[in-house]
């Protein structure tokens, strides 16, 4: 069984997407985040595999923020692979830093929040 941390800051996008994952069967175990001060410590007690952060453009849900967990993450030693979501739609230039963090091999991957649930769930599948 794969466990998936959810770190989202839509409460509704993070449901869909935690249902959507738990229905594929995929054999995936989802644990939501309440906040990102929170997401390390999760990560840590369910031994994730995947954590799925949303990035959005501020608070403490953008990209460097993300990086920074990123960063605790590896600096912990915690085999987890690192995937961003982001709004392509909603900010075309945030959604070309993350696409530069994947290039630059800060995390391990990205996906767009308008893809379907089942390409989200080979993607992670894939991690």
């Amino acid at each position: 069984m794969r466990r998936i941390v959810l770190d989202m800051k839509g409460g509704l996008l993070a449901e869909a997407v935690e249902q959507s994952l738990t229905g594929c069967n995929l054999g995936f175990i989802v644990y939501r985040s309440s906040s990102p001060e929170e997401t390390l410590n999760l990560c840590k007690v369910c031994h994730a595999n995947v954590l799925v952060m949303e990035v959005v453009r501020e608070g403490v849900w953008k990209l460097s923020e993300r990086l920074k967990i990123r960063n605790e993450i590896k600096n912990l030693g915690l085999d987890c692979k690192i995937l961003l979501l982001i709004d392509e739609r909603e900010d075309e230039m945030l959604a070309a830093d993350v696409r530069q963090a994947v290039k630059d091999q800060l995390v391990d991957n990205f996906i767009y929040a308008s893809v379907s649930p089942t390409y989200l769930a080979g993607v992670i599948d894939t991690l």
